[in-house]
């Protein structure tokens, strides 16, 4: 089950695989991970897009409100508090990962939070306690998906990519395909029963998780994963180790970025002296670049006048799309290649993302399907590249993959609720006509172009 990190050996295994896959080679215990984080991640969205398709306006101090953008506001402040409280303390997330009693009160507080939702959805209570419920099950699910993403460091390529579609498409096939059904067919007490029912799934699926002989248990055991360090403060430590440290430890550090350092042109290699700036904050800028535009387009279409089918068909088209397009673009045995990486975010997300802002002016007639349906596309591809380019930092780096993880879909959900916030004012204080929608197109574009094709980012992502 152990899969050794960066050696030849991994990679011949790994490019082997793709040929045929063995399920004899799952690593003990990824079937039963992956379900909890299926299971946790569809309730803590099904709270928001719940919410979302039964919110309206709601009079708020003698104004009235757009609930169900506090609503988004709500479920991706959420998702940044959660991600956030897994970086601030390394030591004490991996111990509480670990923990069992810690889970089960955890999931005691997700039976909570859904029964409280429904309990509120009902009319009963104040209205803005429905957008504090989001917030508890949008932190939830970040901070679980933080801790099941260290289990990369036990996965071949082809296992990680096939773990991403996996986890993708089941959340999307249960937020949007089962649960919009129910939203029109059934009553509301047959969604709380099938809510919970996930919830207790996911409680389950974990305990089985984190039996000792598991690749999630083994992952967190892993002692070969340096934590993150920015380039500067490497070479400082390059220079001698630091208190606590072993000089083992600060020679693998200095040599990873002799490697790193040597992969840059001449002119190009980073001085202690004349750079404040970590490398990755352009590419941190270029994500929660991306996560912005897509915390705004999230927003806006709150105006438009969406269908319960059209909505939840724009997210399965796009999702099948986003993942058929994965899958072509992403073979298994190119999943560490930071470089090809890099091309498919250049060549596939930025137009796609761009194509699905011009488009909505001239959707209007087809309830904007085709937009919403790039958007949703470019949206869940991005989020398979992203984890994808975790993925292959933290085993090119030897990081441990929950720090890599966490904070990439930090930086994200940062920038996914500044679009939210942004997208909201201009909700409330545009009309959303042809002229307003073609201006946001231009904008989006032209802010894309900026990050996209004009800081040299290329060139940092080739060298990690």
């Amino acid at each position: 089950m152990r899969v050794e990190v960066g050696g030849r050996a991994e990679v011949r295994r790994g490019a082997g695989a793709s040929a045929a896959w063995n399920w004899s080679e799952m690593p003990d215990g990824l079937g039963w991970t992956l379900a909890a984080l299926v299971a946790l991640a569809s309730s803590a969205m099904l709270l928001h897009e719940s919410a979302s398709w039964s919110l309206d306006y709601a009079t708020v101090g003698g104004r009235a409100v757009n609930m169900r953008a506090y609503s988004c506001d709500a479920h991706s402040l959420g998702l940044v508090f959660g991600y956030a409280i897994t970086q601030v303390n390394a030591g004490w997330f991996g111990r509480r990962v670990r923990d069992v009693p810690t889970w089960i009160a955890f999931f005691a507080v997700q039976f909570v939070d859904v029964l409280a939702f429904y309990w509120l959805m009902g009319g009963v209570g104040p209205v803005f306690a429905v957008v504090v419920v989001q917030f508890v099950g949008a932190a939830s699910g970040a901070m679980f998906f933080v801790a099941a993403s260290q289990m990369a460091a036990m996965l071949t390529s082809r296992q990680f990519v096939l773990s991403a579609v996996a986890v993708i498409g089941g959340t999307t096939l249960i937020v949007q395909g089962l649960f919009s059904i129910l939203e029109i067919n059934a009553p509301l007490f047959v969604s709380e029963l099938l809510h919970l029912a996930l919830v207790g799934a996911a409680l389950l699926c974990t305990l089985k998780a984190l039996a000792p002989s598991s690749c999630l248990a083994a992952s967190w055991d892993e002692t070969s994963y340096l934590p993150i360090r920015s380039q500067a403060v490497a070479l400082d430590d390059a220079e001698g180790p630091a208190a606590g440290e072993t000089p083992g430890r600060a020679s693998r550090v200095a040599a990873a970025d002799d490697v790193a350092a040597a992969a840059l042109p001449a002119r190009g290699r980073p001085g202690r002296s004349g750079r404040a700036v970590p490398l990755c904050a352009r590419l941190f800028l270029i994500v929660g670049a991306y996560g912005g535009v897509f915390g705004f387009l999230h927003v806006v279409p709150l105006a438009l006048p969406l269908g319960v089918v059209a909505r939840a068909s724009s997210f399965l088209i796009g999702g099948a799309l986003a993942l058929a397009l994965f899958a072509v673009t992403m073979p298994a045995a190119r999943a560490q290649d930071v470089s090809r990486i890099w091309t498919c975010f250049y060549r596939f997300v930025f137009p796609v993302v761009t194509v699905a802002a011009l488009l909505e002016p001239l959707t209007a007639s087809t309830e904007f399907l085709p937009a919403l349906v790039m958007q949703a596309c470019a949206l869940y591809y991005f989020d398979a590249l992203l984890a994808t380019a975790c993925y292959a930092v933290c085993r090119a780096i030897h990081a441990a993959p929950f720090q890599v993880f966490g904070r990439a879909f930090l930086i994200r959900s940062v920038g996914f609720l500044v679009g939210n916030v942004v997208g909201s004012v201009v909700h409330d204080a545009v009309v959303l006509d042809a002229a307003a929608f073609s201006v946001v197109g231009t904008v989006v574009f032209a802010l894309l172009c900026l990050v996209t094709f004009n800081m040299n980012s290329e060139r940092y992502a080739k060298t990690v």
